[in-house]
C-alpha cells in the first residue's frame, strides 16, 4: 500500500465488493479518523481505492491528492 497522488472518480456500481476487499487488506481503514475509502485514479492511470479525507472524497473535488494507502482495483478483486 503506497500513498499516491490520485484524484476522486465515479464509484463502480459493486463499490461495496471493493470497500469490503478494501478493508481485509487494509484493517486499519475501519478506525475513526475522518477519512473515507474513496474510488480514486492516480495520475499513471491507475484505478483504485484509498484513503481520502471526507470533506474532499464528499465534495466531490476532481483536483488531485494525496491519497493514502492506494490499492489497485485488480489487487482487490481477487479478494471478492
Amino acid at each position: 500500500m503506497d500513498n499516491k497522488i490520485a484524484k476522486n472518480r465515479t464509484s463502480p456500481k459493486n463499490e461495496n465488493d471493493y470497500i469490503v476487499a478494501y478493508k481485509k487488506l487494509n484493517p486499519n481503514a475501519n478506525k475513526q479518523d475522518n477519512y473515507d475509502i474513496a474510488a480514486v485514479i492516480a495520475k499513471d492511470g491507475t484505478r483504485g481505492h484509498g484513503l481520502l479525507p471526507e470533506d474532499i472524497n464528499r465534495g466531490h473535488d476532481k483536483n488531485y491528492h494525496r491519497v493514502k494507502n492506494f490499492i489497485s482495483d485488480s489487487e482487490l478483486k481477487k479478494k471478492f
